[in-house]
C-alpha cells in the first residue's frame, strides 16, 4: 500500500522490518497517467523483493490494517517526501533501526519477555569528577624507583591532563599513546567532557579482542560508577555478538542502552555493515554519541577500513557523533593516497567528504618522550625458516622466561600447549576461545599470578592475547600474521621496561600447515610482514618507528591489484546491495553459531523465562557450522539454527583447554599418538 501511494521508502523499510534490508534494484519504470518519464523518477523507482506468501496474506487482510491504521492516525497525506530518497546505506540502516527495535520490543512486552531495562541518567560531569578522584588515587604514594619507571609515571600524568583538557570540537581525534601510557583512563577523561559539552547520548569503547573487555569494565566500572549505582547498568559488558534473528531468541539480543557500552569490534563494525534486524535492531544507539577505537591499527582488516571509514565519516559529520582513535603504533591510513581513492569516490553521491584526523592532544615533547621509551623496551625478529614442532618447542622452552606464543588458529593453539605439556618440561597454560569467558576470566588471572611469582612457564593463545591485557613476558613468539598483530605482541612483552633492553618478540612459521592450520584471511598481511623483513623495515638490530611500519604495510596491502578487495566493498554499498555488504564486511570472516558449555541454561530458554543476558555470553563459545554438524550438537530451539548445546558427556576443561578437551578425546580414539584434522 505504502508503494502505492509512491512512499516507496516507507514501504522498503516496513518490507524489511523481519527479514532485512534486501538489495535494492534501479529499474526504468513506464511514465504515470499525464506524466513523462522523468530523470528523478528513473533514479528514485526501486523494486523490492517480496515474498510471495507475505504478499498474499498482507493482500487479503490489508482493507482492515488501513481502516484500522486511518482510524487510529488520520488519512495518508503525502507530499514533498514521497519516493525513495537518497539517503546512505548508513542512514537507511539507523532508520530501520528505529523501526525493528521498536517492533521487537512492543512483541517482547506483549510476550512477556522484555527485560526490566531502567532510565539510567547520563551524568557526564558527575562521572569525570570520579574519574579525576580515581586517577589522582592511583598515583604512587612513595617516590617511584628507576629511571624507566618515573618516565612512565611522567609520561601517564601528562597524557591524563593533555587528553582531559583538549577541545571538544573536531569530531575525529586520533591519539598515538605508547604501552602503559594510561590511555585507557586519559582518554575517557576526553570523551566524558566531549560528551556533557554535545550532551551526548552514550560513550562506546570498541576493543579488538573479547578477553579485553572484562578488564577494562573493572576499571570503567570502579571509576565511573556513582553512589548509589548498579556498576552493570551504567558500564555494559558486550563479549560477542548475541543477535538473534528468530522470533523465541530475539529477546535475548545484546542492545546498546547503558550510558557506557564497551564491546568488541567484531560486535560494532559488523552492526555498521548489518543488513539484518537481529544486528541493526541496536545501531541507532550510535548517533548523538562517542566511540573510543582502542588499539585501532588492529580493530579491522585492511579491506574492511575504506567502506567502515565512510560509515565513520558519515556518522561523525551528520548524527553528532565523536570519534578517538587511539593506539601506540597507530598509522595515519586516512592520509595515504591509496586509501583516499577508494574511499572518496566523487561520483558516489552517497558517500561523504570525510574529514581528516589529525587532531591530537598530545605535545611533541611528550610524544617524542614515548618513542624513545618504547624503542629502549623490546625488539623484533625473525626465524627465516618454518620450523618442525620439536624444534620449535626446544627453542620456546630454552628462550628467557616467561614466554608467550601466540598462534593463528584454536586449534594450533590448543594442539601445541598439548604437545608441550606432555614434554612435562615446564609449566603450560592455554588461552583461546574454546574457553567460555566465565573461565577465560579465571585463567587470565592465574596468568597474573604467575607472572608475579614465577619464571620457568609458557602461555599458548591466540590472537585475543595480543592486545590490552596487562601482561609483561619475558619473550614473545608470534606466528606469522600481520605487522599489527606482531607489534601488539610487544606490548605483552616487558611491558613495564623492567626487565632490560634485551627482550625480543620473534615472528615464525610452522613447518606443518596441518596440524598447524594457518587462517587464510591472512594470507596478504603475511605476506606484507615478510616482506618488511626482508627489506629490513623491522629488524633486531634497529628500534622501528612502529607508525611508519604499519603505514609501510597498510601500503602494500592498498597497491593497485591489492585494492580490488576494499574498493569492493565501497562498490556494493553504494550500489545498494546490503545483504552483499553485509557478507563482504565481517570483521572475522567466519560464520560460526553460539553453543551452550552449560546444559541447565537449556530450559528457561526453551520456556521463554527472562535470562540474563550476560549469563548467556558467559557461558557459551563459538563454532563453525560443520563442527556443529559433525558433532551431532543439540539445538536449544528445535525450529532455530542459532542457538546450540554441548552434547551430554563431552568434556569441556575450564582450566585448561575449554571444549578442545573433547576434541582431544575424540581425536585420540581415532588415531592413537595423532590428531584428526
Amino acid at each position: 500500500m505504502l508503494a502505492q501511494y509512491g512512499a516507496l521508502e516507507a514501504a522498503g523499510l516496513v518490507s524489511a522490518h523481519h527479514r532485512g534490508l534486501p538489495r535494492y534494484i534501479k529499474e526504468q519504470l513506464p511514465p504515470r497517467l499525464g506524466q513523462a518519464v522523468s530523470k528523478k523518477l528513473s533514479l528514485s523507482a526501486f523494486r523490492i523483493f517480496e515474498h510471495p506468501q507475505t504478499v498474499i496474506a498482507t493482500d487479503t487482510h490489508l482493507q482492515e490494517y488501513l481502516r484500522r491504521h486511518e482510524s487510529t492516525v488520520g488519512s495518508w497525506r503525502g507530499g514533498a517526501e514521497d519516493g525513495l530518497s537518497k539517503c546512505s546505506g548508513f542512514t537507511r540502516r539507523v532508520l530501520l533501526s528505529c523501526l525493528v527495535d521498536a517492533d521487537h520490543s512492543d512483541t517482547a512486552r506483549h510476550y512477556g519477555q522484555a527485560a526490566s531495562e531502567p532510565k539510567i541518567d547520563t551524568r557526564w560531569t558527575e562521572r569525570l569528577n570520579a574519574l579525576d578522584q580515581y586517577v589522582s588515587g592511583l598515583k604512587p604514594t612513595h617516590p617511584v624507583v628507576g629511571e624507566a619507571a618515573r618516565v612512565r609515571q611522567e609520561i601517564r600524568e601528562k597524557l591524563y591532563f593533555a587528553c582531559r583538557e583538549s577541545d571538544t570540537v573536531h569530531p575525529l581525534r586520533s591519539c598515538d599513546a605508547v604501552v602503559g601510557s594510561g590511555k585507557t583512563t586519559a582518554i575517557m577523561a576526553h570523551l566524558l567532557k566531549v560528551a556533557d559539552a554535545k550532551k551526548l547520548r552514550h560513550i562506546f569503547v570498541v576493543l579488538p579482542y573479547t578477553n579485553i573487555i572484562r578488564q577494562s569494565v573493572e576499571v570503567y566500572r570502579k571509576a565511573l560508577c556513582l553512589e548509589g549505582e548498579v556498576p552493570e547498568e551504567i558500564v555494559a559488558e558486550h563479549h560477542h555478538l548475541a543477535a538473534f534473528k528468530d522470533l523465541d531468541l530475539r529477546y535475548l539480543t545484546t542492545l546498546w542502552r547503558a550510558p557506557i557500552i564497551v564491546t568488541t569490534a567484531v560486535q560494532f563494525f559488523e552492526t555498521l555493515a548489518a543488513n539484518h534486524t537481529g544486528l541493526l535492531r541496536k545501531l541507532h544507539e550510535l548517533p548523538g554519541s562517542a566511540v573510543f577505537l582502542d588499539e585501532a591499527h588492529a580493530v579491522l582488516p585492511a579491506e574492511l577500513w575504506p567502506v567502515c571509514w565512510n560509515w565513520l565519516g558519515e556518522w561523525a559529520s551528520q548524527w553528532n557523533g565523536h570519534l578517538v582513535l587511539a593506539s601506540g603504533s597507530l598509522p595515519e591510513f586516512w592520509k595515504l593516497d591509496e586509501f583516499r581513492v577508494i574511499t572518496e569516490r566523487r561520483d558516489a553521491a552517497t558517500t561523504p567528504t570525510t574529514p581528516v584526523a589529525d587532531v591530537r592532544p598530545l605535545a611533541e615533547d611528550l610524544r617524542a618522550k614515548m618513542r624513545d621509551t618504547e624503542h629502549a623496551r623490546v625488539r623484533f625478529a625473525s626465524k627465516d625458516i618454518p620450523l618442525g614442532e620439536e624444534e620449535l618447542m626446544e627453542w620456546i622452552e630454552s628462550s628467557p622466561g616467561p614466554r608467550l606464543v601466540i598462534v593463528n588458529t584454536v586449534q594450533s593453539a590448543a594442539v601445541l600447549a598439548k604437545k608441550m605439556q606432555l614434554r612435562d618440561k615446564q609449566a603450560i597454560l592455554h588461552l583461546s576461545t574454546a574457553l567460555a569467558p566465565i573461565h577465560r576470566g579465571s585463567i587470565i588471572e592465574r596468568v597474573k599470578e604467575l607472572l608475579c611469582n614465577q619464571r620457568e612457564w609458557t602461555l599458548v593463545a591466540t590472537s585475543m592475547v595480543e592486545a590490552g591485557l596487562d601482561f609483561s613476558f619475558a619473550t614473545g613468539f608470534r606466528q606469522r600474521s600481520s605487522t599489527s598483530s606482531l607489534i601488539q605482541i610487544g606490548g605483552r612483552v616487558n611491558r613495564g621496561a623492567d626487565k632490560g633492553d634485551s627482550c625480543f618478540v620473534w615472528d615464525f612459521d610452522f613447518c606443518d600447515t596441518e596440524t598447524f592450520p594457518n587462517n587464510p584471511s591472512l594470507k596478504g598481511s603475511r605476506r606484507a610482514l615478510g616482506e618488511l623483513f626482508e627489506r629490513k623495515f623491522i629488524s633486531p638490530e634497529q628500534s622501528p618507528d612502529l607508525q611508519h611500519v604499519c603505514l609501510e604495510a597498510l601500503r602494500m596491502e592498498f597497491k593497485p591489484g591489492h585494492q580490488a578487495e576494499a574498493l569492493l566493498r565501497v562498490m556494493r554499498e553504494w550500489e545498494m546491495d546490503y545483504p552483499e555488504v553485509a557478507q563482504l564486511c565481517r570483521v572475522i570472516n567466519s560464520d560460526t553459531r553460539m553453543v551452550l558449555i552449560d546444559r541447565g541454561l537449556m530450559a528457561p530458554i526453551r520456556e521463554g523465562r527472562k535470562l540474563p543476558r550476560n549469563e548467556l555470553i558467559q557461558r557459551s563459545v563459538q563454532m563453525y557450522p560443520y563442527k556443529i554438524r559433525n558433532l551431532g550438537l543439540e539445538r536449544v530451539v528445535e525450529a532455530s539454527e542459532e542457538l546450540f548445546v554441548l552434547p551430554k558427556g563431552w568434556e569441556y576443561d575450564p582450566e585448561c583447554f575449554g571444549y578442545m578437551a573433547g576434541w582431544f578425546e575424540q581425536q585420540e580414539s581415532r588415531i592413537v599418538g595423532g590428531y584428526f584434522v
